[in-house]
């Protein structure tokens, strides 16, 4: 009997790749054909292959087997039994059951799951995340075997931390939404104020200890005690739960981290306060079907699904706009209480976007700060396998990695562009990054008052990166000169070791349309040399001009064979340096 909750797996550590996992999952017909071992191993193989994951090693079945597991756990495809008020029902009886016909086959793709897919930006994602969550009760069909008591985890998260945050108190550690939240308890009235309780008289204890040598007694004293109760090793609830809980929860864009901690973001506290008005609403022990029908369905209610409400939101975004002149503004001024529903929704989303794309410029700004740039090295010299002592944790190294070099240029300075066309990888709500860039294209486009500097990043090495790599890089540079034929058109391409064959390919600079010859400037460079012209902004504030001015010199020495010019590459950014610094 499990005696904690844990919502997705560990093995699915990074849920923001769901919605990808979800496409592979239905093109490549796993959709009602997703059991076996052979296919199960076939799945797994399928996401490494149309990169949703990177791993070494062989497919196997078990990973397979965990990923059909979360997409069930989120309502994102059907179950395989479903036993209702004590009768089983096969997959196709219950959904006739909870009127979705079109769903007969185990493991198959549901409403939520299609809609999670089609969705066209990342609010509409947050929102139907936070329908899922919302919604998501225990014990269900889907997980049994709980003690007595229903809970609603996330509903308990939000209760939580709301309580803590009118109190003035800090937000939640996960050593804490181990200890005290992971434990499968029955969701009471009551229930809130005493986890508080228990959390802020484990914060009193903490601020009693003298030294560092008692508060690790007292961490270890609280997890053992846990570890009675549960029945298992405490860590994995502390460290791993507590760490897929932060994770997964935080798609619902509710959240923000304030150092290691967990808060409800400012601009959602009114969202979440007219939420907790009516929740906890214990929906399976009440009526199974209709909680399987909003599960599936994703129609849970939130607080925006009311009209008054959702204008109210809009009142706030429009006030929140730099930009009078914006036309949102206009059709958001049209809007009545009388207006249709979608068409409120719709503006709502596109202020919400607006909004973050000024948000976004002063993020921007931000890069150019001491502290901002110490931390791009930072992300950097991890992604590279440097030892960085208290280094950031990293969970997507592929989307850190675009995510990092796009700080590293956004620290420069004097784009020409708005800076969310500079990405082609979405971000959330705290400007991190939720996926690579899709492909055709490339992941950075920077342009300047004189150039436009295209960037290509991989973590792919030798053989691969030469198959995954040579032939889109340099097709992606050819579009981008059609696209700008009044400026000059760089390529820098950053790979922790760049393969001797991809910078041969490079160093000759070809790509044929047709007979036609296009001559296209990309510079290949090792993650180390980058890092080196980064960290040159610690010394020194220095212009895209001058970085112009390195693409330049390294260009100069591409008549020289593969090995060789990556080697003056190498040394031409120590040579720019010292250049840069002593001006």
């Amino acid at each position: 009997m499990p005696k904690v909750w844990n919502i997705g797996n560990t093995t699915v550590r990074n849920p923001k790749r769901i919605e990808n996992a979800l496409k592979v999952f239905l093109d490549e017909g796993f959709s009602g054909n997703a059991k076996g071992s052979e296919i199960e191993a076939r799945l797994h193989a399928k996401l490494k292959e149309r990169e949703v994951l990177e791993y070494d090693g062989e497919p196997s079945d078990w990973n397979g087997r965990k990923w059909r597991a979360a997409f069930y756990q989120l309502g994102f495809i059907s179950f395989e039994r479903y036993n209702i008020n004590a009768t089983r029902y096969s997959t196709s009886e219950f959904f006739n059951l909870i009127s979705i016909p079109q769903i007969n086959q185990d493991f198959e793709l549901t409403p939520a799951g299609r809609k999670l897919i089609n969705a066209k930006s990342v609010t509409e994602i947050e929102e139907i995340y936070s329908r899922q969550f919302i919604c998501y009760e225990l014990p269900n069909s889907l997980e049994t075997g709980f003690p007595d008591g229903s809970m609603k985890p996330f509903v308990l998260l939000l209760q939580v931390l709301s309580k803590l945050q009118q109190n003035g108190q800090d937000g939640l550690t996960k050593l804490e939404t181990g200890l005290f939240l992971q434990k499968f308890r029955n969701h009471t009235q009551k229930l809130p104020n005493q986890i508080v309780d228990e959390i802020l008289n484990y914060r009193q204890k903490l601020s009693e200890c003298q030294n560092p040598k008692e508060i690790l007694d007292l961490k270890n004293d609280y997890k053992n005690e846990l570890g009675k109760e549960i029945g298992i090793n405490p860590n994995s609830v502390v460290s791993d739960y507590a760490d897929t809980t932060f994770r997964y929860f935080s798609l619902s864009g509710l959240f923000s981290r304030i150092g290691q901690t967990l808060v409800i973001r400012s601009n959602k506290i009114r969202f979440v306060d007219s939420l907790l008005s009516s929740e906890p609403i214990f929906l399976f022990s009440q009526d199974p079907l209709e909680y399987f029908s909003h599960f599936y369905k994703n129609t849970f209610p939130l607080p925006t699904d009311d009209k008054q409400f959702a204008l109210i939101e809009i009142e706030e975004l429009k006030n929140g706009i730099r930009d009078n002149k914006n036309p949102l503004l206009s059709e958001a001024n049209k809007l009545t209480i009388d207006s249709d529903k979608e068409e409120i929704k719709r503006i709502r989303f596109e202020l919400i976007e607006y909004n973050n794309w000024e948000r976004e410029e002063d993020f921007a700004n931000e890069q150019q700060s001491d502290d901002s740039i110490r931390d791009i090295l930072n992300y950097l010299k991890v992604l590279n396998g440097e030892s960085v002592p208290n280094g950031p944790e990293i969970d997507d190294r592929p989307a850190y990695l675009e995510w990092a070099v796009w700080r590293s240029f956004l620290a420069i300075d004097d784009l020409v562009s708005p800076i969310h066309t500079t990405r082609r990888f979405p971000i959330d709500q705290d400007f991190h990054p939720r996926n690579t860039a899709p492909g055709g294209g490339a992941d950075l486009i920077f342009e300047f008052e004189t150039y436009v500097l295209v960037v290509e990043v991989t973590l792919t090495s030798s053989h691969r990166q030469m198959a995954v790599e040579s032939e889109p890089v340099r097709r992606h540079t050819v579009q981008y000169k059609e696209q700008y034929p009044n400026k000059d058109v760089y390529c820098l391409f950053i790979a922790p070791t760049v393969d001797n064959n991809v910078a041969d390919t490079f160093r000759i600079g070809v790509w044929y349309k047709g007979d036609e010859e296009e001559f296209v400037n990309i510079v290949p460079m090792n993650l180390s040399d980058f890092i080196v012209a980064i960290d040159t902004l610690t010394n020194k504030k220095y212009h895209n001009s001058d970085f112009k001015t390195l693409i330049d010199r390294c260009l100069v020495f591409r008549n020289v064979r593969a090995p060789q010019w990556k080697t003056s590459i190498g040394k031409e950014v120590n040579v720019w340096r010292q250049r840069v610094i002593a001006v």
